[in-house]
């Protein structure tokens, strides 16, 4: 099993979570509302628990504590903001190894003017597809460190000395940190995004326990009744009458 500790959470990286949310409103809207009428269930507690015994306590406790939890849970403009700062730093790194071979194809066309299989070795062919693609142009910089090496002798002797053929290892290097760092960033986002979204659920979920019986508990007053519509049913059809006489989606 294998977990990553996110924002002081121990999440299992192999795990699949369910990333469905069960209500139709933003996760601010949801966690908003729940707020509100877990204050207005807490006033009318007593009428709950006469109603149905689940309702008793801990109930209102764990309601509130799951409440206070997702709070704390990171949002995802959060993972998107530093992806976005990951991606302009690999595309920064992507420039500079298209730059360095620009300068590099310069001295090896230099030292084998026409030595079309020279070029071949040095993977001239992969170049364009390389170049688009992050994974690829790691694969095209060990190539190119390989051959570097192989005709070390004959690209120093063009002034393209052994400092610059180094220079090949490093942004391998730096690339592939950078595209590590991305795709971890993916991973965790996914992880943790599915976690908040399973907390959100179960926050949900006791919105709309207490939302349901606080309809049937004041169906015979008006206001108490709509204060327990859930943010998506705020509308009644308008062939229900207010007294119970009909039911509402």
């Amino acid at each position: 099993m294998m977990l990553s500790n996110i924002n002081g959470v121990e999440v299992n990286m192999n795990k699949t979570w369910k990333t469905k949310r069960d209500f139709n409103i933003s996760d601010a809207q949801m966690l908003q509302t729940s707020r509100v009428v877990y204050g207005i269930f807490s006033e009318d507690k007593l009428m709950f628990e006469e109603f149905d015994l689940s309702f008793n306590d801990p109930f209102a406790g764990d309601w509130l504590k799951k409440i206070e939890f997702c709070d704390t849970l990171l949002l995802d403009s959060e993972y998107m903001g530093a992806r976005s700062v990951l991606k302009e730093k690999t595309e920064n790194i992507m420039e500079e190894c298209r730059s360095f071979f620009y300068l590099m194809k310069y001295f090896i066309e230099k030292a084998f003017p026409g030595r079309k299989d020279i070029r071949f070795r040095f993977g001239f062919e992969d170049y364009e597809s390389a170049r688009k693609s992050r994974y690829k142009m790691i694969r095209f910089l060990e190539n190119l460190a390989g051959a570097a090496r192989e005709y070390e002798t004959e690209l120093t002797s063009v002034d393209f000395d052994r400092d610059k053929i180094d220079e090949i290892d490093l942004l391998i290097f730096e690339l592939t940190n950078a595209v590590y760092g991305l795709e971890m960033n993916r991973v965790n986002r996914e992880a943790v995004t599915g976690e908040r979204v399973m907390h959100l659920n179960e926050c949900y979920l006791y919105m709309r326990k207490v939302c349901k019986a606080g309809k049937i508990i004041f169906v015979s007053d008006y206001a108490k009744y709509n204060q327990y519509l859930l943010p998506e049913g705020k509308k009644r059809h308008k062939e229900v009458e207010y007294g119970g006489n009909g039911a509402e989606e």
